[in-house]
């Protein structure tokens, strides 16, 4: 049996501004993740932090974020995490590769054609 994937699904989701330690809070979703081998079925909690340079695209595309999760235990799972091993899981999540760049820096350079400057 320890050879059958892991199967995942998403069984819940909020999203909610959290606290840091380190400073202001940042918008995330905290993430409930079935996790389902042969018989066994665990649950993970996994937060998961926009980064500051996340597009509005990528804040909006929650099946990106998602999926962006069960990678991160997919990922776990094989470095050896034991879904009975409670754990508290925290991700930064940024752009996918490719998106082009919204920093501040490049956000004031893109104004609108329609506005006299």
């Amino acid at each position: 049996m320890t050879d059958d994937p892991w199967m995942m699904r998403v069984e819940s989701a909020m999203s909610a501004h959290f606290k840091q330690a380190s400073g202001p809070s940042r918008p995330g979703v905290m993430w409930a993740i079935g996790l389902k081998r042969g018989s066994e079925t665990y649950q993970a909690m996994v937060k998961g932090l926009l980064t500051d340079d996340a597009t509005p695209e990528t804040r909006r595309n929650q099946e990106y974020q998602g999926q962006t999760v069960m990678e991160y235990l997919n990922d776990q799972l094989r470095q050896g995490w034991d879904p009975t091993q409670q754990k508290e899981h925290t991700i930064y999540i940024g752009n996918p590769l490719g998106t082009a760049d919204a920093s501040p820096s490049k956000q004031a350079s893109k104004k609108p054609w329609w506005r006299v400057w």
